[in-house]
C-alpha cells in the first residue's frame, strides 16, 4: 500500500493510505480525546470530540473518520480545537444529570474524565429534558437513559460486533434514544444479555444490574473465561478481595471486546456460600471436616493399600476439561508415574472424542485447523450439528459478521430452527442421525459435477480413488430418502461449498455425540479435503464444550496417549518420559471414562480419583454411575462444590476456582492463553496443582517443580507442538499453534493447511440408520444440548444467582402441533419417558422444532435428562451417544 506523510503537531509521520488521522495519531503516541470511537467498530464521528485542525486549509476534521492525505498539517490541540471540544462537551453535560457523586459508573465514566481533563465544572447552559429510567425485570442490565449522550456505541456494538439487532435509534431530536423494537423491555426483545452494550457505554446509561458487590474496582486482572471452549479474554474488576465485575478485553484476538451472558454475569459462583472450603473425610458414613494433612494422609493410605493388595490397574483417574494445562499434565504424570496406571481420562470424552479419533485418522491433527480470523474471512461457511449462538457465542458473532458485512454465504444444517438460520442462504433440516448420508451425498455431487479441488486432492491426499468408489450408493435420490433433504437443496449446498474460494465447516456436539460420531467427523474431513479447505484456506472448526477440552487432551489425560498424543504402547515414547520422570511407566492403554465405571461396578477398579468432574450428572444412566461409585473401596473427589458425585466420596478435597489460580488454557482454536490469579482461594481450598504436588510428595514420589512456569517448561520440552510457546509469551493475548512455526504472536496455527504426516487420507464412511430416534411406543425423538443461561452439568451456572434467577428450572420444548395434539400448553407439567427412565419437567411450546422432535437442556440437576439415555458407545471413540433418544410424552394429570 502507498505510504502517506503528514505533519502531526509539528512532526512528520507516515502511514498507509486509508489510515485515519486518529489511528495514525495513536500509533504515534499522540492523544486525541474520543467518546464514540472504538477500535472494534466502524467509526461514525458522532461525538465530534476528536476534532483536529488542518492548519493548511483551516478545516476542522473529525479525526476518527478522516483519512490522512499528503501534505496535511494537523494540530490536535490548537485553540480552535480546544474551544470546540469544550463547547461540545458542555452541550453533552447540559443534557446529563449532575449526579456523578452517586453514580455507580464512578471514575470509569469517560464523560466525567474528559470534563475533568478540559477543566469543565459547572455548566451554565439551559438543561435539556431527560429521558426517564427504564424499569427492567431482567437481573443483568439496567438502563438510565437520562445519562445517555447518544454516542451510538451500544447500537453499533449490538449491530456490528455481536450482530444481534436488538436495539436501534428511536424518535428524533431531544427525544431520540437507543431502544428496542417498540421500546419493549429487554427481556422481551431479541437481546441475549451478552453485556457488550454495558461494557462499551462511556457513561452510566447502561449498567450491570443486581451486583452482589458494588463500587469501583481498585484492581483489574486479565484472565480467561471458565465456560465454553472459545476461551474469551476477560478483565475481572477486584475490590476488597471480591470480584465486582467482569468485562471483555477490547484487544483480545478471540472475543474482540464482546462476551456472552455467561462470561459477563456468570462469575459469581466463585463466592457461592456452597463452595467447599475445607477437606472432608467420611467417618461412619458421614463427611466430616478435616485438615489437609489428615485428608492427604487418608488418600495416600487408601490408594497405596489398593495398589499393594491388588495391582495398579485397580486404580483409575478421571480428570477435567475445566482444569488448566499444567493441572492436567501433572494429573497424567501422577496417574502413570505415582499410581502406575494408564487408567486416566477426562471429561471431553463425553463430547469431543469423536473429533480426536475422526480428524486424527483423516488429517493427522486432532482439532480445529483454522483461526477465528480465517472463519470470518470465509466466503462460504457450513454449520452442521452445532448451535454456536448458544454453545460458542463468539464463533456465532464471527459467522454473523462474515455474512452481514463480508458477503459470506451460510449453510445451516440442523433439524432445529437455530438463531443462525435467519442469516443462512440455505437451511437444510435432515432427520436426526442422518449426517453421514448427507455428507457423503454432498461429496458425491461435488465429484459427479467435477467441482473438486483436483490439484489439492492429487498433491496433498491419498486413498481418493477408494473413497470415491465408496460413495457409489449416495446418489441425490438415495440421500433424499434417507435424510429428507431434496435433491435440489443437496446440489445447491454442494455447489456453494465447492465453488467458494475459501470455505469453512463448523460442527459441534450434534455430530460428535451420536454413536456414529467418529464416522461423521471423518466425513466432514473428507468434504474439507475434497474442496481444499483444511486450514490454508478456510478450515475445519471443531467446537468444544469446555474451556480446556483441547488442552486436557494435549496434556495426555487420555488412556492411550502420553502428553502430545504420543502412544503409550510405543516403547520409545515411554522411554522419553521415563527418563524425564525417573520412573517406569505402564505399557498398555488404560480404560476410558465409561469403561472405568463398568470396571468399578464389576469390582475390577477399586479406587478412583475424580478431579473437577461430576459423572453422576454428566454420564448416561446416572443410577448405574451411582452404583459404580458405591462399589468402589475408595473414592477421592476434588471439586469446588458438593456435587452429586461428592456424596459418594471417601475424601473430598476443596478446589480453587479459575480466578484463584495460575496456569494456561488452550481454546478450541489451539490458542494457549494465560490464566492469572485474581483472588486468594476461599477457605482452605487449593489449586489442583498444589493438591497434586502435596499428594505426590506424601506418596513418596515428589514432583520437582517450584512453580507453574516450570511445569509449562517441561510441557514445552515433552510436547512437540507446544515447543517455543514461552510461558511469558502467553500474556500477549494468547499464543496459537501457528506461532510455533512463525515465531510471532497472533498469526496462524500449526496446521497451516498442511498435514503433519504430509498427506491427508480419505476415509470411507458408511451410513448406518440411527437407533436413538422415535420407535414404536416412543413416538418422539428427544434432542438435548446447551442452553443460553446455563452451562454443562450446571454445577457452576446453577450457583450463579443471576443466571439461575433468569432461568431457574428445566423445560422441554415441543412443536405447537404436537402440543395441541397432546393437550399440552405452555408451562404445563409433563412426563417424559424413555426405555431407560422417566422425568417430569415443564413444557415450553416452541416454533423452532419440527413435529416429532423435542428438546431439553442438560444443565438442570432437578431434571437429570441423562436418566433417559442408555449407555451406547461409539465403538471407535468409546464415547457415549448423548445427543438424542426415543421418548413418549404425556401431560401430567392435575394441570389446570
Amino acid at each position: 500500500m502507498e505510504a502517506v506523510t503528514i505533519t502531526l503537531n509539528g512532526v512528520e509521520v507516515s502511514g498507509y493510505a486509508g489510515t485515519t488521522i486518529l489511528d495514525l495519531a495513536r500509533e504515534s503516541g499522540v492523544y486525541i480525546p474520543t467518546l464514540c470511537y472504538d477500535p472494534n467498530l466502524a467509526s461514525t464521528g458522532a461525538c465530534r470530540l476528536c476534532l483536529v485542525e488542518d492548519e493548511r486549509s483551516g478545516a476542522l476534521h473529525a479525526s476518527c473518520v478522516t483519512p490522512i492525505a499528503p501534505g496535511m498539517t494537523v494540530n490536535t490541540n490548537s485553540p480552535r480545537v480546544v474551544e470546540h471540544r469544550k463547547k461540545i462537551l458542555e452541550l453533552m453535560l447540559a443534557s446529563h444529570p449532575d449526579i456523578c457523586l452517586v453514580c455507580d459508573k464512578g471514575n470509569r465514566c469517560q464523560l466525567r474524565k474528559l470534563a475533568a481533563e478540559m477543566g469543565i465544572g459547572l455548566v451554565t447552559l439551559q438543561r435539556i429534558p431527560q429521558n426517564d429510567v427504564i424499569e427492567e425485570v431482567n437481573p443483568f442490565i439496567e438502563r438510565d437513559l437520562s445519562k445517555c449522550i447518544m454516542c451510538g456505541k451500544c447500537i453499533r456494538v449490538d449491530q456490528e460486533l455481536v450482530v444481534e439487532g436488538a436495539i436501534d435509534y428511536m424518535d428524533r431530536g431531544t427525544m431520540a434514544k437507543p431502544a428496542t423494537l417498540n421500546d419493549m423491555p429487554l427481556e422481551k426483545s431479541e437481546c441475549t444479555f451478552c453485556g457488550a452494550c454495558v461494557a462499551i457505554c462511556p457513561t452510566g446509561a447502561l449498567m450491570e444490574k443486581d451486583r452482589i458487590y458494588t463500587g469501583t474496582a481498585t484492581n483489574v486482572v486479565t484472565t480467561v473465561c471458565p465456560y465454553c471452549g472459545c476461551g474469551c479474554t476477560i478483565c475481572l474488576g477486584i475490590k476488597d478481595g471480591k470480584i465486582i465485575e467482569a468485562r471483555p478485553a477490547v484487544d483480545s484476538p478471540v472475543n474482540r471486546g464482546a462476551l456472552c451472558v455467561r462470561g459477563n454475569y456468570g462469575y459469581d459462583f466463585i463466592n457461592s456460600p456452597q463452595r467447599l472450603r475445607q477437606p472432608l473425610i467420611k467417618v461412619d458414613g458421614e463427611l466430616q471436616e478435616a485438615t489437609w494433612e489428615e485428608a492427604l494422609a487418608r488418600v495416600a493410605d487408601g490408594f497405596g493399600r489398593i495398589k499393594n493388595e491388588n495391582k495398579a490397574d485397580a486404580l483409575a483417574v478421571f480428570g477435567s476439561s475445566k482444569c488448566t494445562n499444567e493441572e492436567n499434565y501433572l494429573l497424567q504424570r501422577f496417574a502413570r508415574g505415582v499410581l502406575g496406571t494408564n487408567n486416566i481420562d477426562n471429561g471431553s470424552r463425553l463430547y469431543s472424542a469423536a473429533s480426536r479419533t475422526g480428524l486424527g485418522a483423516s488429517i493427522g491433527y486432532a482439532g480445529t485447523t483454522g483461526s477465528l480470523d480465517a472463519l470470518e474471512r470465509s466466503k462460504v461457511i457450513m454449520v452442521i450439528g452445532a448451535n454456536p449462538e448458544i454453545s460458542a457465542p463468539v464463533v456465532a458473532y464471527a459467522i454473523k459478521r462474515a455474512v452481514r458485512f463480508k458477503g459470506a454465504e451460510l449453510i445451516v444444517i440442523d433439524p432445529r430452527d437455530t438463531p443462525l438460520t435467519q442469516f443462512a442462504s440455505l437451511w437444510l433440516r435432515p432427520g436426526v442421525g442422518t449426517d453421514v448420508a448427507l455428507l457423503n451425498g454432498l461429496a458425491r455431487v461435488i465429484i459427479d459435477e467435477k467441482r473438486l479441488d483436483v490439484e489439492f486432492v492429487t498433491r496433498m491426499t491419498d486413498n481418493y480413488a477408494g473413497w470415491a468408489k465408496s460413495l457409489q450408493n449416495y446418489t441425490p435420490g438415495h440421500v433424499e430418502k434417507v435424510t429428507g433433504i431434496s435433491k435440489k437443496n443437496l446440489q445447491a449446498a454442494a455447489r456453494l461449498l465447492a465453488g467458494a474460494e475459501e470455505a469453512s465447516i463448523v460442527y459441534g456436539n450434534g455430530i460428535t455425540q451420536h454413536v456414529t460420531g467418529t464416522g461423521a467427523v471423518a466425513a466432514i474431513a473428507n468434504l474439507a479435503m475434497l474442496t481444499g479447505n483444511t486450514g490454508r484456506r478456510g478450515g475445519i472448526f471443531a467446537l468444544q464444550r469446555e474451556n480446556n477440552a483441547h488442552g486436557a487432551c494435549d496434556m495426555g489425560a487420555l488412556p492411550g496417549f502420553l502428553a502430545g498424543y504420543q502412544s503409550v504402547d510405543d516403547a520409545q515414547n515411554r522411554q522419553r518420559f521415563e527418563e524425564r520422570w525417573g520412573c517406569s511407566l505402564p505399557a498398555e492403554a488404560g480404560l476410558s471414562a465409561l469403561e472405568m465405571m463398568e470396571a468399578a461396578r464389576e469390582g475390577k477398579v477399586k479406587g478412583m480419583l475424580i478431579m473437577g468432574e461430576n459423572p453422576v450428572a454428566s454420564f448416561p444412566q446416572p443410577a448405574l454411575v451411582k452404583k459404580a461409585l458405591s462399589s468402589l473401596d475408595f473414592l477421592v473427589v476434588t471439586d469446588m462444590f458438593p456435587t452429586e458425585t461428592v456424596k459418594f466420596a471417601s475424601v473430598v478435597l476443596p478446589a480453587a476456582s479459575f480466578a484463584e489460580k495460575e496456569g494456561t488454557f488452550t481454546n478450541f482454536e489451539g490458542r494457549v492463553q494465560r490464566l492469572h490469579q485474581a483472588l486468594e482461594p476461599v477457605g482452605d481450598s487449593l489449586p489442583d496443582v498444589e493438591v497434586l504436588f502435596r499428594l505426590a510428595e506424601i506418596m513418596g514420589s515428589p514432583m520437582p517443580y517450584a512453580s507453574h512456569q516450570e511445569v509449562m517448561e517441561e510441557i514445552e520440552e515433552m510436547v512437540p507442538f507446544y515447543r517455543h510457546v514461552a510461558y511469558a509469551d502467553t500474556d500477549s493475548m494468547g499464543m496459537d499453534w501457528g506461532d510455533v512455526e512463525s515465531n510471532s504472536l497472533g498469526t496462524r496455527r500449526l496446521h497451516k493447511g498442511l498435514f503433519p504426516s504430509g498427506f491427508g487420507r480419505f476415509s470411507p464412511v458408511e451410513y448406518t440408520p440411527p437407533v436413538d430416534v422415535s420407535t414404536d411406543g416412543y413416538p418422539f425423538t428427544l434432542m438435548v444440548g446447551s442452553s443460553r443461561y446455563h452451562f454443562g452439568a450446571g454445577s457452576r451456572s446453577s450457583r450463579s444467582f443471576r443466571l439461575s434467577r433468569f432461568s431457574p428450572t428445566a423445560f422441554l420444548e415441543i412443536n405447537g402441533v404436537d402440543a395441541a395434539d397432546l393437550g399440552i400448553g405452555d408451562s404445563d407439567t409433563v412426563k417424559v419417558t424413555s426405555a431407560q427412565g422417566e422425568l417430569s419437567t415443564t413444557a415450553k411450546v416452541s416454533k423452532t422444532l419440527p413435529q416429532g422432535l423435542l428438546f431439553m437442556p442438560i444443565s438442570f440437576p432437578d431434571s437429570p435428562v441423562y436418566e433417559l439415555f442408555n449407555t451406547v458407545l461409539d465403538p471407535q471413540a468409546k464415547a457415549p451417544a448423548l445427543k438424542s433418544c426415543a421418548v413418549r410424552l404425556e401431560r401430567t394429570a392435575g394441570d389446570g
